[in-house]
């Protein structure tokens, strides 16, 4: 069953698109959640603790700081020894994981 990202209703497999509204569908999306009374000041984290996206994009924000901060510490060991050329292939590298690991 595909779940309409639209209006949330379960259409057949190889549908298209929704037999409700009409939208195209796409299996690999959730349905979106239902927004009906709930306030948009709301807080992303339940009460219970941060949900599964919320930390998917926690870990994310964590591994892109990881990624600046070894930027840093290379650029600033290249300033210390007065030696740039260690920067270019350091630049490539880290931008290689950050783009691989989609951050």
């Amino acid at each position: 069953m595909i779940i309409c990202t639209g209006c949330g209703k379960k259409n057949e497999d190889d549908s298209r698109f929704c037999e409700q509204c009409g939208r195209k569908l796409q299996s690999s999306m959730r349905a979106a959640p239902s927004t009906e009374g709930a306030s948009p000041f709301l807080s992303p984290f339940s009460p219970q603790g941060p949900s599964g996206e919320s930390r998917l994009a926690l870990g994310r924000m964590i591994e892109a700081w990881a990624y600046v901060l070894a930027l840093t510490g290379a650029a600033a060991a290249c300033a210390w020894y007065d030696v740039w050329w260690p920067l270019y292939p350091a630049v490539g590298v880290i931008g290689l994981a950050a783009w691989l690991r989609k951050v």
